[in-house]
């Protein structure tokens, strides 16, 4: 396992590559030595599922696209239940 410095803001989380992927990514200068929560603190953006920095209103947007499922197609069904001898 890579040995991962600790972040010089908090102190307790580390820096991972995909902490350092997103520093450049956010055109910051100097060694990557903040972790993703302070680089998200920073940049006021939060993380998506896969791990990247965007900004708030573009995670929102994802999650809301992603629980689009009406829960009525969820109560009325049934055939999961009628194959296992259910109901």
């Amino acid at each position: 396992m890579a040995e991962y410095p600790k972040c010089v803001r908090c102190g307790f989380r580390y820096v991972t590559d995909k902490a350092r992927e997103n520093f450049v990514m956010e055109g910051m200068q100097g060694e990557a030595l903040l972790c993703l929560h302070c680089l998200g603190e920073l940049t006021r953006k939060v993380m998506n599922k896969y791990g990247y920095l965007v900004h708030p209103d573009a995670a929102d947007a994802l999650d809301k696209h992603h629980k689009s499922i009406p829960r009525s197609t969820l109560d009325g069904c049934r055939p999961c239940m009628q194959k296992r001898g259910g109901r």
